[in-house]
């Protein structure tokens, strides 16, 4: 009887102990990954990026992360070559965006290894990052939008593989959408302002954040610092304010014809002090309406099945809302 109360109040004891490092390291208690796993809702479970023109090119794990040791990043400013878009109707949407006063340097995945060999060691992504200009950009998005024979063209080699693609992409830019939970277990929602020019109004889970590219030696950013900047750009959060970033996903958009990132990050701050930081940041301006939702998986489960309006109760989510809600159930246990 005597070792059945030793090996009760053992396990007792380590769950409390569990417990304390849960609440001194996160703000709150998660629940084991075998409990928490049980709750993973279906919708999550089957969702299929596609479905939003979303396609997936290299996701990682637990057992396989992306690190900062892991991302290999090299930079190789203006390319001249041709892309899959090449041609008089590319120069002149071009031209007329830039005449519109679209302008700024932007950044793109011009070249991609990925590293799938089984020993530990293989754990790599190598990217090279080119310079592109906004108006690029969104002249791809056109092309893309408009031309059935140069969407195919970019759909074919698509599938053909992302190392080829990355080969012949059209110079456009890397979006990266980052969710965030806050100490409380909930995760911020916001509504992007009408004052933007894409998507106004929509409800995105997390910030989005387009990649600059900059001339000056250490200004160049990898995915990793544009996660931290969007992060201090959109919410004020400093690089203390939160743990290891979770890159999760790395595809394609076709709605807006760009590379997409996904990662996750969890806060050391309460929510309502994520507020106070967001409203005395620079890039205010581009949400109108924040709210702060519980992370479970109905909550998850609604957004990725694209169910009913956002939780103002009237206007809708982004088509990237599911993807990311998903990636950041995946994800909410490593980070």
């Amino acid at each position: 009887m005597g070792w059945v109360l030793a090996t009760a109040g053992a396990i007792l004891l380590g769950v409390l102990t569990n417990l304390v490092y849960d609440m001194v390291k996160h703000g709150t208690v998660r629940l084991p990954a075998m409990l928490d796993r049980r709750s993973l809702p279906r919708a999550v479970r089957e969702h299929d990026p596609r479905a939003q023109t979303l396609t997936p090119f290299v996701t990682w794990s637990k057992d396989r992360p992306l690190t900062p040791a892991t991302l290999r990043t090299s930079f190789a400013g203006r390319l001249d070559r041709e892309h899959l878009l090449s041609g008089p109707s590319w120069d002149r949407q071009v031209e007329t965006f830039e005449r519109g006063g679209d302008r700024g340097a932007t950044g793109y995945v011009a070249h991609i290894e990925v590293d799938n060999g089984e020993h530990p060691q293989a754990r790599y992504l190598t990217v090279t990052i080119a310079e592109s200009r906004y108006a690029e950009c969104l002249a791809a998005k056109e092309l893309v939008a408009t031309d059935p024979v140069l969407a195919e063209r970019l759909d074919t080699s698509m599938r053909a593989g992302v190392v080829g693609f990355a080969e012949a992409v059209p110079p456009t830019m890397v979006s990266m959408a980052v969710s965030v939970i806050s100490t409380e277990g909930t995760f911020l929602a916001l509504r992007r302002s009408l004052a933007v020019r894409t998507f106004p109004g929509q409800w995105t889970v997390g910030i989005n954040e387009s990649m600059k590219y900059g001339d000056e030696p250490g200004a160049e950013e990898d995915f990793f610092r544009l996660a931290e900047r969007g992060l201090r750009e959109e919410l004020g959060l400093r690089r203390s304010d939160y743990g290891p970033i979770g890159i999760s996903w790395l595809g394609w958009s076709g709605e807006a014809s760009c590379w997409v990132l996904v990662a996750t990050v969890r806060s050391s701050l309460r929510s309502s002090e994520i507020d106070r930081r967001r409203q005395e940041c620079h890039s205010v301006y581009e949400h109108d309406l924040a709210r702060w939702l519980p992370l479970t998986g109905r909550r998850v489960g609604d957004i990725v099945a694209h169910h009913g309006p956002g939780p103002d109760g009237a206007t809708g989510w982004l088509y990237l809302a599911p993807l990311v809600a998903a990636e950041m159930w995946r994800y909410r246990n490593l980070v």
